[in-house]
């Protein structure tokens, strides 16, 4: 299942690691003994659903069901397949939080786009030093949010709405459409927004909106039925939740309800009924261009005769690895991730400031068979 191994590397050894592989300047973090102490495991996150939970102050693997790890502060970390989650914020009870230490932007080159040169030399010996090195307090400590498929690209554009901040109003974004499955998970929907009269400065709310549906029902694998979404909500917030099957506004509980779109504060939102967002089997798919997705007939098969049921993602929840991943996928034309060997920073209790906190660095996806969904993680504290 696991394996976990304490590794104790002397200081001598390590500065000269550091001199022959070129490494950081501030060479390795001294513990008071001349020693960099460090843990590593490697984990059995292969399930698609279920994710496998570490404490990092005590090493131990936690076989949690999702809602169990939802009322337990035992774990700080957690995986499922490439997927990483902390407990704090959206994902869990505890006060976790996370920042990054090492961003390794070698790694990268113009445009964001992976230099495979570097990625292809780098390994977690020669990586060493890197997550090694004493780290200055970050600037920003995050805590977990929903992640969904249901946003936009960018910080002004929601992906279902266009933000003007001249005049503060979010409008419809009809150019982008997205599929969806049921929260009950055996249908599913092409919609995109047809109308948003939200001005965001006068203290109205959202005074109206409008999403069009297109549905394919129970044991179909065409689009033949249509619904439609409309209402408000009131400046104080609130949230509205629909059923594309029955074409009705539903209570926003159980399975029944597919979409949900709300206001919180200053979020304005939308959630799929599944993962993190709700207790049914929803996922999306998405965004596409709406000039493509229109000439689509089924939310199962592409026009090519593909199948895409298995591409629907559920609602997930995501912090410091959503801002910066620890992996780049497909370099050279091999279907695989390749670590990036970025250092995380992890606070266990973002109120107590005698709490741990710890340096994590993932250097490895495969197990000795080459099998996906392996990660291997190796951690240090730093205070």
């Amino acid at each position: 299942m696991s394996a976990m191994r304490k590794v104790i590397i002397p200081t001598v050894a390590l500065s000269a690691m550091l001199v022959g592989c070129g490494g950081s300047s501030n060479g390795a973090s001294n513990n008071g003994g001349g020693l960099v102490d460090y843990n590593e495991r490697q984990l059995d996150a292969t399930h698609n659903t279920e994710y496998v939970y570490l404490n990092l102050d005590n090493d131990e693997v936690l076989s949690l069901s999702e809602s169990q790890a939802q009322g337990s502060e035992d774990w700080h970390i957690a995986f499922r397949r490439f997927a990483v989650k902390f407990n704090g914020g959206a994902s869990g009870p505890a006060k976790v939080v996370s920042a990054i230490g090492a961003a390794q932007e070698d790694f990268y080159g113009a445009n964001s786009e992976p230099v495979v040169s570097v990625f292809s030399n780098a390994l977690p010996e020669n990586q060493l030093n890197v997550f090694a090195q004493q780290f200055a307090e970050p600037a920003a400590w995050v805590s977990d949010r929903v992640v969904t498929l249901l946003s936009g690209p960018s910080n002004i554009d929601g992906g279902w709405y266009q933000y003007n901040p001249q005049g503060g109003v979010m409008t419809a974004n009809s150019d982008n459409g997205w599929l969806i499955r049921s929260g009950e998970g055996n249908s599913y929907a092409r919609f995109r927004a047809e109308e948003i009269d939200f001005p965001t400065r006068t203290g109205e709310g959202v005074k109206s909106f409008e999403f069009s549906f297109s549905v394919q029902v129970e044991n179909s694998d065409q689009f033949t039925n249509s619904a439609t979404f409309t209402g408000s909500i009131p400046a104080s917030g609130g949230e509205l939740c629909f059923d594309f099957d029955a074409d009705a506004t539903v209570a926003c509980t159980g399975s029944a309800w597919d979409v949900k779109l709300a206001v919180a504060g200053r979020d304005f939102y939308m959630r799929s009924n599944g993962g993190v967002s709700g207790e049914g089997e929803g996922a999306v798919l998405g965004p596409f261009e709406w000039s493509d997705l229109s000439t689509w007939t089924s939310a199962t098969i592409e026009p090519a005769g593909t199948s895409v049921a298995s591409r629907y993602q559920e609602d997930v929840s995501s912090g410091i690895f959503d801002q910066y991943d620890w992996y780049a996928y497909d370099l050279m034309g091999m279907h695989r991730l390749w670590p990036n060997y970025r250092v995380y920073l992890v606070d266990t209790d973002s109120t107590d400031i005698d709490a741990p906190r710890y340096a994590v660095q993932i250097t490895g996806y495969y197990d000795a068979t080459g099998a996906g969904g392996y990660p291997r993680v190796r951690w240090r504290r730093i205070n």
